[in-house]
């Protein structure tokens, strides 16, 4: 791991220009409309339901995005988790604390905010040897926020808290989670010119709540370097989608820009290789259309990532041979 032993003076730090101000709300979506964001998408309405659970009904604890910003020069990494529904909602009825009648009948509990088993949290693997450096966010033992050292499980992520560390920046839940880390290069090379590469995971649920599944969101986010990211605010996010998704040999990913400008195209595997550059270069606002080949590639999961000055736009790509 390439935690340093002292940690390092952010003011002696020289990691380029750029800083960004979020103010957490607890509306994720609108809050890292911001210059300089990845956003990667999670899977829709994945959190498994009991067979009484009314036709249609989302768990507050489905993600749908999780959104991620690196403050270079201040040595911050900001994450906001959106979640589909009310992230404490765990019965999807709209009212979070009150407990529906089907769940209740379940022995299942709607807690209100986030209480006892309920548990929020982002786990980190800055080195990328496929274990969670850090977890930050609420326990399943209790409603306090915090991070530290992660020393469990992966399939129990909620109870993997150790001692606090001092890397609490501001926070908040409800109805989505938004958190920050702070002093983050004690854990990570915060180049201005290079990508900020890590694994992370995340997660929402309870014990409490009988007969509805947990969610978990992980992956592999590259942030961009700062040259890449503008200064000014963006009128809204540059965005990829993939159709089909699954495919064999191949599937077309559709660029929306925003704005013109520069833009890179990008598929790497799960361990962070570059697979394929579909472009690199200046793309003008509107649609776009490549096509990724995977006849050469083995079966699996493979991640398109568009880089724009916008921030990034990440979706999951699964081939299957």
């Amino acid at each position: 791991m390439r935690f340093k032993l002292l940690l390092c003076s952010l003011g002696a730090l020289a990691l380029g220009p750029a800083a960004f101000a979020v103010a957490f709300t607890g509306d994720a979506a609108a809050d890292f409309a911001i210059p300089g964001v990845s956003l990667v998408s999670d899977g829709l309405d994945d959190v498994g339901l009991p067979l009484n659970a009314p036709l249609g009904t989302v768990s507050g604890w489905d993600i749908s995005s999780t959104a991620f910003v690196v403050d270079r020069a201040a040595g911050l990494l900001h994450v906001g988790v959106d979640f589909r529904v009310f992230g404490g909602d765990v019965d999807g009825d709209g009212f979070d604390g009150i407990t529906s009648l089907w769940l209740a009948a379940n022995g299942g509990m709607d807690l209100p905010g986030l209480a006892e088993s309920e548990t929020a949290c982002v786990l980190f693997d800055f080195d990328q040897n496929g274990s969670y450096d850090l977890i930050a966010g609420y326990g399943s033992m209790d409603a306090t926020y915090r991070v530290s050292t992660f020393m469990g499980s992966p399939y129990l992520p909620g109870f993997g808290f150790g001692p606090a560390l001092p890397n609490n920046g501001g926070h908040a839940y409800g109805p989505d989670l938004e958190l920050t880390l702070s002093n983050l290069g004690a854990f990570e090379n915060l180049d201005p010119a290079a990508d900020l590469c890590f694994n992370f995971m995340v997660f929402g649920g309870s014990f409490q709540d009988d007969g509805i599944g947990e969610d978990f969101h992980a992956g592999t986010v590259c942030l961009p370097p700062d040259e890449l990211v503008s200064a000014e605010s963006p009128s809204s996010l540059d965005l990829i989608n993939a159709f089909p998704n699954p495919f064999n040999p191949s599937t077309q990913l559709d660029v929306q820009m925003a704005a013109t400008g520069e833009a890179r195209l990008e598929v790497f595997n799960l361990q962070g290789q570059l697979v394929q550059s579909l472009m690199s270069g200046m793309l003008e606002a509107g649609s776009h259309s490549f096509t990724f080949d995977g006849a050469n590639l083995a079966s699996g999961v493979y991640v398109a990532r568009l880089a724009t000055a916008q921030g990034q736009s990440v979706t999951r790509l699964l081939l299957t041979k």
